[in-house]
């Protein structure tokens, strides 16, 4: 599979019409149709922008990889794809008040890791 269908398999899986998607990225739709249909190549810049849109990798949309989703930062932590997946359902305001509430914690010895408790005393003693 291409780069142009894998732009149309993306858009299709998302439930995007070539018009939504022309509308949502301020593009022309006979742009939008040139990437699909092979007859234009899409730069470097759609690409990203396609990817962050709807979260696959740039791998994936180049045929570099198989899978569409990014890698798993964790290891199946339950936890933490819950607060992804909440981060992800935040405007910008919340996902920057989410940021500084889990930086705050890390300032909490008791949330602390006993490693890392352990490092900052070997640096201090």
């Amino acid at each position: 599979m291409g780069i142009p269908e894998r732009l149309v398999e993306i858009r299709e899986r998302n439930g995007y019409t070539r018009k939504r998607l022309a509308e949502e990225l301020n593009r022309p739709y006979p742009t939008i149709t040139k990437y699909e249909t092979g007859e234009r190549e899409p730069g470097h810049a759609y690409i990203i922008e396609i990817a962050k849109k709807f979260n696959v990798t740039t791998d994936y949309i180049l045929g570099i990889e198989k899978s569409p989703a990014p890698e798993k930062t964790s290891a199946g932590d339950e936890r933490l794809d819950g607060i992804i997946k909440n981060y992800e359902e935040l405007n910008e305001a919340g996902k920057d008040d989410l940021a500084k509430h889990a930086e705050h914690l890390t300032y909490i010895p008791e949330y602390k890791k006993c490693d890392s408790l352990l490092s900052k005393d070997a640096k201090i003693g």
